[in-house]
């Protein structure tokens, strides 16, 4: 098939962005650029009041470490590392869609058509076993997932075959739906 899914740069960002926004805890712009999900962690400096005479002492707003710290920990759990392999599976699509958008073989759509059918795999993996499921953003997590699959049956021969118009519609609908910030 020639038909052009994805181009290289498009296949290339998606897999960053959804390594970047899941692995790390952090949320993503649209332009692939990472920064943290919050930006809580603000310094003010000691002030006094003369008419009620009271001292506010330096403070650090704790949050954006215990949003890491939680991360991180999740990160290391048995959910964590699904979404390692998750991403992988995912990086793994978009290298064989840009493969096949510039050389389109036969050969190169079965791979990325065997690469969506992995990737689909692991999201129903995910989705099938509460236990793998992050606590915070929880139903944002399934959203992703599902709009993954959604990605992955438009990549397959049938029914739901997509058209390269749909193909984009819906890989970037599964790009926004992983700016979350899990744990």
């Amino acid at each position: 098939m020639s038909r052009n899914r994805l181009t290289a740069a498009a296949a290339s960002a998606a897999a960053a962005v959804a390594a970047i926004a899941i692995l790390s805890g952090f949320a993503t712009t649209h332009h692939t650029a990472a920064a943290p999900a919050t930006h809580t962690a603000t310094t003010h400096t000691a002030t006094t009041h003369t008419a009620t005479t009271h001292t506010t002492a330096t403070h650090t707003t704790a949050t954006a470490t215990a949003t890491a710290d939680s991360a991180v920990q999740w990160l290391a759990s048995p959910g964590g590392q699904a979404q390692v392999t998750f991403n992988q599976e995912v990086d793994t699509l978009a290298g064989a869609l840009e493969i096949e958008a510039h050389a389109p073989t036969v050969a190169n759509h079965l791979i990325f058509e065997a690469d969506a059918r992995t990737v689909r795999a692991q999201a129903d993996k995910i989705l099938a076993t509460p236990a793998l499921l992050p606590t915070i953003n929880r139903a944002a997590y399934q959203h992703m997932l599902h709009s993954f699959v959604t990605v992955a049956d438009m990549l397959q021969p049938g029914a739901d075959y997509g058209t390269t118009s749909q193909d984009y519609t819906a890989w970037y609908a599964a790009l926004n739906a992983s700016n979350i910030t899990v744990s």
